[in-house]
């Protein structure tokens, strides 16, 4: 499986990272704002994005109504500090399969990784 993680935190994509490779996660990408993980998208297949909800300039939000409008079929998964019943709603109606806190992600990404089907390793 391709993964690509979006995210400000160099210490998040580490994290992201080290809790994918648990899960024999083939390959990692990743990359700090949305116009960077749209021009990845335009080069790579991949299996699943990850990305933090609430980007600067571009938030999460706006990478998935991007990936909509050039026809991406890629599960996307929103992490963030600020997780509440509002932001799970909209993320869930903007087609994002989950969104959690990033609080809780060594315990939520695996569980979650396991619901989504064709994404196992």
């Amino acid at each position: 499986m391709k993964v690509l993680i979006v995210s400000s935190s160099e210490d998040d994509v580490r994290w992201i990272a080290n809790i994918l490779g648990e899960e024999e996660i083939v390959s990692i990408d990743s990359c700090t704002n949305s116009t960077d993980a749209i021009q990845l998208l335009a080069v790579n297949q991949y299996n699943l994005v990850l990305s933090e909800a609430y980007l600067a300039v571009l938030t999460g939000f706006d990478l998935k109504k991007l990936m909509d409008s050039f026809g991406y079929d890629i599960p996307v998964l929103f992490f963030t500090d600020k997780v509440n019943d509002n932001t799970r709603k909209e993320a869930k109606y903007a087609g994002v399969i989950d969104c959690f806190s990033t609080d809780h992600l060594d315990k939520e990404l695996p569980s979650v990784l396991a619901k989504i089907d064709g994404v196992q390793a």
